[in-house]
């Protein structure tokens, strides 16, 4: 079934908002929803209408729009909403599961067309802030440049991706409208442009194009199925488990919680980054923090996979193998004991806990939505998505799949782009380092793994093929340190998360991880591994 794209307009005045539909709704059959008897008038006498009570729930209101849907075969879907505050009853609504399978929400406008609606964004109002936090496009009356960036800066202070876009630049709205952003396709051709650049400039300086291209794609190659595995997990526990269930089964007390996060770092085969969208998915469920950076840290280092890989990448030897895993789990619970201590909120504003019925809550409307986290809807609703038929579950399973991979994606690929230079690079020197020092050794071993990116599940070979120059302690700090954090996952962290609750998980696994190695080793732990 042909899924119809729907436009989600918003904003305190009905005129600027009609004059927007007449403009921008260019389809030949449009459905328009409007709410209460004193929505704008229809922008011709020919346009099908769908009228709904303002004080209907997110269920009706699903159910009514679908009943009007059936009447013809629309083009296209407006809902025309009145007034700024949280735009969640209406995101609901369309999650009904009549409306799933037959539209799609594109846009979402907010008009802010005339000085009285400026001022209140400006101000940073409560209600306008909730609205826009969920827009896509603010529509705007033409401005002077300052006056223009300011705005900018404070509307995505509530939403960093959002589109500030002028009315007079119709021919840029259109293309937003209608999916195809000219901001977008500008940033993929300069990554395409500085991506040739640089391989050219690689060329000029010596190195080998056709390694650096064999480096990146054998990375890429490798890091894909785990990221697969990991994309698919994360969409299984957004679609299949209830928030609530995760709050019952995991243990209310601190060290219960981090022992059950161990547990699945060791029975799920993911690497570090495949790691990253489960860890989302388990914090937007509601997974205690410490619990979930636990499970995070830990995946990569002590799952079979990366075991079964050190044990054979070491000749056999089990002592380093068991040592490896030693260190991951006690580091991962040190790590989750000083995010204990968290109390902000890990996700960007946009961000944040979902219900298995609807997009992300922001903190603003987490407020307005009690139940976040829940299964939303009525009784009636509530029981459906809970026992919904095998189809529509599946369809939500593979959507949620795909929007993800799309969305996580291209951070890996700049990750990895980002590595493989500094592989290709390095790698000369990489067979030739030596360092007599314990802590000389470490520390440069651990800066090598955050830059080299290596996927956890091949690190061992590497560590391996230096350990004949290099202290076993520094080695071990490399296959410890590399796994919990280096720059792929710290680039696909910052699509969903702060900058400070990176930087701080940056700072926490690099000291416990350094201070746990050296520690060990410098009491002797060396010399039981030979």
């Amino acid at each position: 079934m042909r899924k119809i794209p729907v436009y989600l307009l918003c904003g305190s005045d009905a005129e600027h908002r009609a004059a927007f539909l007449r403009q921008f709704c260019t389809v030949q059959q449009p459905l328009l929803v409007q709410f209460g008897p004193t929505g704008p008038e229809p922008a011709n006498d020919e346009e099908a209408i769908c009228r709904i009570d303002t004080a209907a729930t997110p269920a009706n209101t699903g159910h009514a729009i679908a009943d009007c849907l059936q009447k013809a075969d629309f083009d296209a879907l407006w809902i025309d909403r009145d007034g700024a505050g949280s735009l969640q009853p209406l995101l609901l609504a369309l999650q009904t599961p009549e409306l799933r399978m037959r539209c799609r929400l594109r846009t979402v406008v907010y008009c802010a067309n005339d000085h009285a609606a400026l001022h209140r964004i400006l101000d940073g109002e409560a209600d306008v802030r909730a609205a826009l936090a969920q827009c896509d496009l603010l529509a705007v009356e033409e401005m002077e440049p300052h006056a223009l960036r300011r705005l900018r800066r404070q509307a995505r202070a509530a939403q960093p991706n959002l589109e500030v876009i002028p009315l007079a630049n119709s021919r840029e709205i259109a293309s937003l409208l209608s999916g195809a952003n000219p901001v977008e396709a500008l940033r993929f051709f300069l990554t395409l442009a500085v991506s040739g650049s640089l391989l050219l400039l690689l060329g000029r300086l010596g190195y080998s194009i056709a390694d650096t291209v064999s480096v990146f794609l054998g990375t890429y190659l490798q890091a894909l199925p785990f990221l697969l595995l990991g994309i698919l997990l994360s969409s299984a526990i957004q679609v299949f488990v209830p928030a609530g269930f995760l709050q019952r089964v995991f243990p209310k007390n601190l060290f219960g919680g981090m022992l059950f996060g161990v547990l699945g770092g060791f029975v799920l085969p993911v690497c570090d980054c495949a790691s990253i969208p489960v860890f989302r998915s388990l914090v937007r469920k509601g997974v205690p923090l410490p619990a979930a950076v636990t499970f995070m840290i830990s995946a990569p280092i002590i799952n079979p996979v990366v075991l079964l890989s050190t044990y054979y990448a070491f000749g056999g030897n089990v002592r380093i193998m068991l040592a490896r895993m030693g260190f991951g789990i006690v580091c991962s619970v040190l790590i989750g004991l000083l995010f204990s201590l968290r109390k902000q909120s890990v996700f960007k504003p946009n961000e944040g806990p979902t219900c298995t019925c609807c997009h992300a809550h922001t903190e603003e409307s987490a407020e307005a939505h009690p139940h976040a986290g829940e299964d939303c809807g009525d009784s009636e609703t509530a029981t459906a998505q809970r026992f919904p038929r095998v189809r529509l579950r599946l369809i939500e399973w593979l959507t949620h799949f795909r929007e993800e991979f799309f969305e996580v994606a291209k951070f890996l690929l700049i990750g990895i782009g980002v590595s493989t230079v500094l592989q290709t690079v390095l790698g000369k020197q990489l067979q030739t380092m030596q360092f007599d020092g314990l802590l000389i050794g470490m520390l440069a071993m651990m800066m090598l793994a955050f830059l080299l990116s290596l996927c956890s599940s091949s690190d061992a070979v590497v560590g391996k093929n230096m350990g004949a120059s290099l202290p076993m302690g520094a080695v071990m700090a490399f296959l410890v340190f590399g796994p919990m954090m280096d720059i792929k996952n710290l680039i696909l962290m910052s699509s969903s998360f702060t900058k400070r609750f990176m930087v701080e998980l940056l700072l926490a696994t690099f000291g416990v991880s350094f201070l746990c190695v050296y520690i060990a080793f410098s009491l002797g732990l060396g010399g039981m591994l030979a």
